[in-house]
């Protein structure tokens, strides 16, 4: 159920691309689409292939990080940008938050902080994309929420074996509540759903079910559809893309 997540790194040591490439190879789901050794040569990529995530250097020959940003900045349907650099002036970091980089990471950068990184990126965007097709169908409510970060976390399972308190988790951990809290809110969410019966409940659903779905059974209707949903928009010539930055 994956969607692989697309990483196009833009660094001029050629240590990294070996670096990411094995680092990679080690977790299903993420795919080193392209290497390029400075901004403009990034850019060109960027046109040829459908990328999720940049990782993005700053000090490099022929266009520096920078400028990459600023060229990027207005470009539809643009990818989050990971800048991986050694500077650490405040001044250079606030200047790349600025021109649209989601993240700076100031290097050395401990793998699995990456990875968990690149996770949360792509979930957030799963998680929006389950947002938008709740909204779709006139959900609203405490179960909204519980129901799109579960979608996220089922858009990782593998073999469709993952318990819905694995998808739960990191929502229960985050809002502080309860496995059976969350169970409620979702079950009465799909409840009034179901109630409701709208064209885009019955899409959702492969049709009209005769009795409201398990959440289980809601929640991975849902996750393939915001999945789908994500498709459409890294595929959409002229989409949009959302921009988070952090220190």
């Amino acid at each position: 159920m994956d969607a692989p997540i697309r990483v196009l790194l833009i660094e001029d040591d050629p240590a990294y691309p070996v670096l990411l490439e094995r680092l990679f190879a080690s977790v299903p789901g993420l795919i080193l689409c392209g290497v390029a050794q400075d901004g403009r040569l990034g850019l060109e990529l960027l046109e040829q292939e459908q990328v999720d995530v940049v990782l993005l250097d700053l000090v490099m020959p022929e266009m520096d990080g920078l400028t990459f940003l600023e060229r990027l900045r207005n470009r539809p349907g643009r990818p989050a940008v990971v800048v991986l650099s050694g500077v650490s002036s405040q001044r250079i970091i606030q200047r790349a938050l600025g021109l649209g980089a989601d993240y700076y990471l100031i290097k050395p950068v401990e793998p699995r902080a990456l990875l968990g990184l690149l996770r949360t990126l792509c979930g957030g965007a799963v998680e929006e994309c389950a947002r938008t097709v709740l909204e779709e169908m006139g959900a609203g409510g405490l179960g909204m929420a519980a129901a799109c970060a579960a979608a996220a976390e089922l858009a990782r399972e593998r073999d469709g074996q993952m318990l819905l308190k694995e998808a739960y988790a990191p929502f229960i951990q985050r809002e502080r509540t309860s496995y059976a809290c969350v169970e409620k809110n979702i079950r009465a969410l799909t409840g009034k759903l179901h109630a409701g019966g709208s064209p885009a409940y019955r899409q959702l659903m492969g049709g009209m079910p005769s009795c409201r779905p398990s959440n289980g059974e809601f929640l991975r209707c849902l996750c393939r559809a915001a999945l789908a949903r994500c498709m459409e928009r890294r595929l959409r010539p002229k989409g949009t893309g959302g921009s988070r930055s952090s220190d």
